[in-house]
């Protein structure tokens, strides 16, 4: 039985993959392999920076280029990385929230 989706989902989630993908043959990229991400885990500001660039995007669709779509793409993609960072898929296949202590994980 295949799924079907009534506002164009997969073919968004497609987009933001492909997005994504994207991202990993950037300008962005050290020549190690270092991103600026790395920079931020290691600095504990990884959290709050993916949520606060993702604001950002959102914040200026509609403003900037007008309805510029790689804007939502931008914030998605730092959407999907705070939910890396934050500890979230660490729970989601049991159905637990989970509440990160910058020193333990404890669920709520």
């Amino acid at each position: 039985m295949s799924q079907h989706y009534k506002y164009n989902e997969k073919q968004i989630l497609d987009e933001v993959s492909e997005y994504v993908l994207s991202t990993y043959k950037g300008h962005y990229i050290a020549s190690d392999d270092i991103q600026t991400l790395d920079v931020w885990k290691a600095l504990d500001s990884v959290e709050s920076t993916c949520r606060d660039t993702a604001l950002k995007y959102l914040m200026r669709f509609g403003k900037k280029d007008g309805k510029n779509k790689k804007d939502l793409l931008k914030a998605i993609h730092y959407i999907v990385l705070l939910m890396h960072f934050s500890g979230v898929m660490d729970e989601a296949h049991n159905g637990n929230d989970v509440e990160v202590d910058t020193n333990k994980r404890t669920k709520r």
